[in-house]
């Protein structure tokens, strides 16, 4: 498919949507259900479980460096069909484990490096490049589908372990990696004409020399952080409480369907208001909503959160992409995400860390409460774009 009428770009853009589902499902929202099962079974800590994907994460933001200027330069259709590949047979790999260095092998290496090949940076890179006007709407589309990742993929994976346990149930999901994510990849993907505008705005250097660049990484780095946390823990957290496993997998499953109209109306938004408050705003409302789970609420900590989680990748997306352009996005970004990754993969340890020696999380999630507030205060306090300053552009599609 060569997507060349304008009206095309969208069915490259659900397409990416329905790969998010999957790539998302597997290498993120399925990793919290399999922490209690495989501490049952194989009799490791929490803290060297969720050092894997810690350690996952980390690989993700120093390979999203160079995946980011391979993207920028010769486009994203095989790097994400190499990314779904591997996914798989780590997945099928992962089945057979029995020794905790196979587990960091499988899921920190090889699904490390699928999430560097396949998640939202380098998805959004695909969607800045093909759209100047209505990126908004475009990402708004590419989130709400790909939101319904959480709420299909964390009780599907919660559902196969209790009937089928986790080792069969890492084989199931492999083979929706085969066959959905790996042929959308292979089939859909391509670089964007030249009639999408031309690709302007700040090369990697200059963007480095900005303190906008420098306080929306910090930012970012925090909010990874918080969300990796919760990522992990939430589902063992809800267990501790009481929960039966696959209703807490349930439970968190639903914060994806809660996210599905945040998704779509505060992306719709930025594109007349601009997405920098609106960023700001929804990173302060989920450190609220951490705070409310510790008070024994989950059913309101999944609407308050689930109604900003959605929103916040795309409205970071657009935040770059109004601040640096459209040259170097993959580049920027990726460098932007290298400490994120760090962060992001020092969390979920230090929670487990924290969990096996008090022998509970609230400390840990009063932390990820407050690093979720002190990255919306970074982000009120980074100037606003040139682009954001000046009236909205038309809606229509050039």
């Amino acid at each position: 498919m060569l997507l060349k009428a304008p009206g095309e770009r969208w069915i490259l853009v659900a397409g990416l949507g329905v790969t998010t589902i999957v790539s998302y499902g597997v290498t993120q929202y399925l990793f919290g259900v399999l922490v209690v099962p495989i501490q049952h079974d194989l009799g490791w800590s929490r803290a060297q479980i969720s050092g894997a994907f810690s350690l996952g994460l980390i690989v993700w933001g120093v390979l999203g460096v160079p995946v980011g200027r391979l993207v920028d330069h010769s486009g994203a259709r095989w790097p994400m069909t190499a990314g779904s590949l591997l996914a798989a047979f780590s997945l099928l790999g992962l089945a057979r484990i029995h020794e905790l260095w196979q587990l960091y092998l499988l899921w920190s290496g090889g699904l490390g490096t699928a999430m560097a090949l396949t998640l939202y940076p380098v998805t959004f890179t695909v969607v800045a490049n093909w759209f100047q006007q209505r990126r908004g709407a475009a990402l708004a589309l590419l989130t709400v589908i790909g939101g319904l990742s959480s709420p299909l993929y964390v009780p599907l994976a919660g559902w196969l372990v209790a009937h089928l346990g986790w080792r069969d149930a890492l084989e199931v999901l492999a083979a929706t990696v085969l066959l959905i994510a790996l042929p959308l990849h292979a089939l859909l993907v391509r670089q964007a004409p030249a009639g999408a505008g031309p690709a302007t705005g700040s090369a990697l250097g200059e963007a480095l020399r900005r303190p906008p660049f420098w306080l929306l990484t910090a930012s970012n780095a925090l909010s990874a952080l918080a969300y990796a946390v919760l990522l992990v823990h939430t589902v063992p957290f809800l267990i501790g409480r009481g929960y039966n496993p696959v209703l807490a997998a349930g439970v968190f499953g639903l914060i994806g369907v809660a996210s599905l109209p945040g998704r779509f109306l505060f992306n719709l938004l930025s594109d007349r208001v601009g997405p920098q408050g609106l960023l700001a705003l929804c990173t302060a409302l989920q450190g609220a909503a951490v705070a409310i789970l510790l008070t024994g609420n989950p059913v309101l900590f999944v609407l308050v959160y689930g109604a900003t989680f959605g929103a916040i990748s795309p409205l970071r997306a657009s935040t770059m992409a109004d601040h640096f352009g459209r040259m170097a996005y993959g580049s920027i970004t990726a460098v932007q995400n290298l400490p994120s990754g760090i962060l992001s993969g020092l969390g979920p340890f230090l929670a487990g860390y924290l969990y096996d020696r008090l022998g509970g999380y609230n400390l840990a999630f009063e932390l990820t409460a407050g690093a979720f507030l002190a990255s919306s205060v970074l982000i009120y306090l980074t100037p606003r774009s040139d682009q954001q300053e000046r009236q909205p552009e038309s809606l229509q599609d050039q």
